[in-house]
């Protein structure tokens, strides 16, 4: 029982959701009507324990993998790379821009993290790229950095 994934996982996700809703109730729930800043994340976070504990007892009864299987054929060093990667795309994201570190990015997933042949990874990373920089920028009017490309 002790072993088991769900168990584990049940009880930190308890854990995130009673602090979501515990932050919600400080920031001030107001009513149904004038809801406060804190509605949704209150709600919010008592949800997140109820589908948590549904999950932690499920792990409890013996139902699930053990928690060694999840690690079992993980590959590190591709999860290092990504984490490698994020962390230079944060880096770069201010200087250069949205659409230059992002399409950056994806290509990078696309053809060293998880092969996907050149032919789609290019048109996929352009269109991906250039189709979330219309919809936050254009659309929701969203202000995103420019870079020294665009400046």
């Amino acid at each position: 029982m002790i072993r088991r994934a769900e168990l584990w996982g049940g009880l930190f996700w308890l854990a995130v959701g009673a602090f979501v809703a515990w932050q919600g109730w400080l920031l001030g729930l107001g009513t149904l009507h004038e809801p406060g800043s804190g509605f949704l994340f209150f709600w919010l976070g008592l949800v997140m324990c109820a589908f948590s504990v549904t999950i932690a007892l499920a792990g409890m009864r013996g139902q699930g993998p053990e928690l060694a299987d999840l690690w079992r054929g993980a590959r590190w060093g591709r999860v290092l790379l990504v984490i490698a990667a994020l962390i230079v795309y944060g880096v770069a994201f201010e200087p250069l821009g949205f659409v230059p570190c992002t399409l950056a990015l994806l290509l990078f997933l696309m053809t060293v993290v998880d092969p996907v042949p050149l032919k789609l990874s290019v048109p996929i990373s352009a269109a991906a790229a250039v189709g979330v920089w219309y919809v936050l920028q254009k659309l929701l009017l969203i202000q995103l950095p420019h870079g020294t490309l665009f400046e």
